[in-house]
This record gives structure tokens, sequence and C-alpha cells, in this order.
């Protein structure tokens, strides 16, 4: 597995309830561009729409030795389609139902194949509050890391 790209902001923004892989619908030129890197997950979204799931907003640029008179009629931003078993499904669209529960992509890796898959978290929006904790806990321990540096030394 060789991690593509991470959506951190989404790990601290929301409280991931459980976790899915995804394989993900994509053209030659996008699969190019992706294992160069060149993808933001920041703000996507995954929505159930006519019974299967799509990401929105997962930008992926074209690739830079594709010629953009090739494909005219690419865009960026596209809904492109996720392929989970008909199991995972029908419990992600449970549990989408519940009205904060929101599903986003987390990461973005390439398997020892060679395919491409999207890690889909379910989770829920923390609060301002646990946002607050959770950077005061960091520096806590940044702080304890940076005495026990002197301590040592």
């Amino acid at each position: 597995m060789k991690l593509i790209t991470k959506n951190k902001r989404a790990y601290f923004d929301y409280t991931v309830i459980t976790d899915y892989t995804a394989g993900i619908v994509l053209q030659g030129h996008e699969v190019k561009s992706l294992k160069t890197w060149h993808v933001n997950i920041q703000d996507t979204v995954v929505s159930l729409q006519n019974g299967e799931l799509r990401i929105l907003g997962m930008d992926i640029p074209l690739y830079g030795k594709t010629s953009p008179l090739l494909v005219p009629w690419y865009q960026q931003k596209r809904k492109r389609k996720l392929l989970v078993q008909k199991r995972e499904l029908s419990k992600i669209a449970s549990t989408l139902d519940k009205p904060w529960i929101v599903a986003l992509a987390l990461e973005v890796f390439s398997t020892k194949s060679g395919f491409i898959k999207v890690k889909i978290g379910l989770g829920k929006m923390k609060k301002k509050i646990e946002k607050k904790q959770v950077l005061k806990e960091r520096s806590i321990e940044k702080e304890m890391r940076k005495e026990a540096s002197k301590f040592w030394k």
C-alpha cells in the first residue's frame, strides 16, 4: 500500500466512526496524475445517488504530459463512481440515513497491484470545544517532549 494523499482536515473536524475501502472509476490520464501525487481531497464529500456511491469535489488536475486538445471535455472536479460491495453499500446507506452522519474521503492510496483505492470514513462533526481540547492536548505533549529532551541532554 502506497499512500498518495491524506485528508488531515477530516480527521481534525470529524470523529470517524467507521471506515471502508472502495475502488474508484478513473480514466487513464487521471490514474497517471494520481500516481504523481496530483490530487486534492480536502473538500470532498461522498454521497449516495441512485443506489451508487459517488465522490464529489475530488480535484484531479490533468496529467502534465496529456494534451488538453485530446481531452477538451475534461473536468477536474467531476463526480466519480466508487466501487463497494453490496453488503457494504447497504451498511453505508443505513448509516447515512442518520442526520448527523456524513461520509468523507479520508485517504487515497495505491495497492501493490496498482489499483487506486479510496478510504471512506463515516463520522460526525466535532464540536468546537472538542477541537480546542485536542489542540490543548497536543501542546501539552509537545511541552512534555521538549522538557524530556532537555533532561536527557
